[in-house]
């Protein structure tokens, strides 16, 4: 069976040309994520084929730098762009900038790696039984409702499990090492089961950053992963998982 190449992208966006294309197509910086915007930059500038999961860096002056996994590599991302984008949008990207590598087809079971991912560990809850949709609760707030209030439960721990859990999807890796390196509660805006932009809500999730070692185990899962990455809100900014050595 054929397997789509994958590639990490590399690439400079400019924040303020990000802020002009916010304005004139009605997402207003003020109440959206910077991650929202990016998103929505690059759904305009690749459609379908926008490179997910992403994320950026601050860079110099009022510069982005993005890093992402795509099917596609620079070349062919910036003909699209240049073929079919608004110029509100290419205006947002510096098509010099970019550049990408193939990723490897295969692993090696046993390898280790470095690793670093910025995550939104959150569990889904079905509310079938009430008649609701499914809704998202924070990781840790979801086990402290579980054991209830008289327990004291640690948040860095209920957030390395699941951490655990994730990279331990079909066997793909597990988790030699895995640090905490910064934390914080993130207001977030994200449509709402509407037609268009104009229906967002907000939401106030984990935004988590892990520093750790891993260690392959299942080769094929391990490149699915890295494909797909690390929990939900993964076009956004959340879940690339960044290897070194």
């Amino acid at each position: 069976m054929f397997e789509e190449q994958l590639f990490m992208v590399r690439a400079e966006l400019d924040q303020v040309a990000l802020l002009r294309f916010a304005e004139r197509t009605h997402l207003s910086l003020r109440t959206l994520d910077d991650s929202y915007v990016v998103h929505a930059a690059l759904k305009a500038l690749f459609g379908e084929s926008a490179p997910k999961p992403f994320i950026t860096q601050r860079g110099r002056g009022h510069r982005l730098t993005l890093l992402a996994y795509a099917g596609h590599d620079h070349r062919d991302l910036a003909d699209r762009a240049l073929a079919l984008a608004d110029p509100l949008a290419v205006a947002t990207l510096d098509l010099a900038s970019m550049c990408s590598k193939p990723m490897p087809s295969r692993w090696r079971t046993g390898a280790i790696y470095r690793f670093e991912t910025r995550v939104c560990p959150v569990v889904r809850i079905s509310g079938r039984a009430r008649g609701e949709d499914p809704r998202e609760v924070d990781a840790f707030i979801h086990r402290c409702l579980q054991v209830g209030a008289d327990i004291r439960l640690n948040r860095e721990a209920i957030y390395r499990e699941w951490l655990e859990r994730e990279l331990g999807r079909d066997g793909a890796a597990r988790t030699l090492d895995a640090q905490l390196a910064r934390f914080q509660l993130q207001r977030l805006w994200r449509r709402a089961h509407a037609a268009n932009e104009a229906h967002l809500r907000r939401c106030q999730r984990p935004d988590v950053t892990f520093r750790g070692v891993l260690e392959v185990e299942a080769p094929g899962a391990f490149l699915a992963l890295i494909r797909r990455g690390l929990g939900r809100h993964r076009a956004f900014g959340f879940g690339m998982l960044l290897l070194r050595n």
